[in-house]
């Protein structure tokens, strides 16, 4: 339980200094949606259901002990359209309770949620030698309502791995509000995201200039 008390207070001191350095962080940055990579911002809380998971799932969340390395090129992209299209394939679809003190995420079950799927995509590309700093889970918005996807980061950008698509497509290809993201850093941590990390930024950027 230690991490997650360590979490906490490292939203608060990155916050600070992130947001400090914001406006030279985002000069000459091309608009959002034509980035290869999603955007990062200042740290954020993790989802209650993914501590939950880590503390049933301790390895899944533990960093590397070892230097891995990411398949190069069309290995890796058909390693992704692999695991994505036999998980869809493997676990059936069910509503699951979205109370977060009910609500639990678990690894290749027969039957799920998106959350099961997303777990379970980046638990098989770890299983095949994957850095787990290149497998992030994100949560999205789609039609107002929360889900779950892996986003995969490769050398020419960041592609997602999602039970709504048999395809696995360029994050910027998906229809989604971003909201936030593992950290590559460290997976106990998650960082706000996209345009919805930016405004962030900006508020908590105008509450310190407010202060002064």
């Amino acid at each position: 339980m230690s991490w997650i008390i360590k979490s906490l207070v490292a939203i608060g001191v990155a916050s600070a200094g992130a947001a400090a350095k914001a406006d030279a962080l985002n000069d000459g940055l091309p608009n959002q949606a034509t980035r290869a990579f999603i955007s990062e911002y200042d740290n954020a809380l993790a989802p209650l259901q993914f501590v939950k998971f880590c503390m049933n799932y301790d390895a899944e969340c533990a960093a590397d002990s070892a230097e891995r390395t990411l398949p190069s090129g069309d290995r890796a992209m058909s390693a992704l359209r692999e695991v994505n299209s036999s998980v869809n394939a493997s676990i059936s679809p069910m509503q699951k309770s979205t109370n977060p003190m009910v609500a639990r995420w678990t690894v290749s079950p027969s039957a799920g949620d998106c959350n099961d799927y997303a777990v379970t995509k980046r638990h098989q590309l770890i299983e095949m030698g994957w850095p787990k700093s290149a497998l992030r889970l994100a949560v999205v918005l789609t039609g107002g309502r929360g889900h779950l996807v892996l986003v995969a980061r490769l050398a020419d950008g960041d592609f997602v791995l999602d039970n709504l698509s048999s395809s696995v497509r360029p994050w910027n290809a998906a229809d989604y509000e971003w909201i936030s993201m593992q950290s590559g850093g460290n997976p106990h941590f998650w960082v706000a995201v996209g345009e919805r990390g930016e405004r962030l930024r900006a508020t908590r950027l105008a509450m310190l200039r407010t202060v002064e």
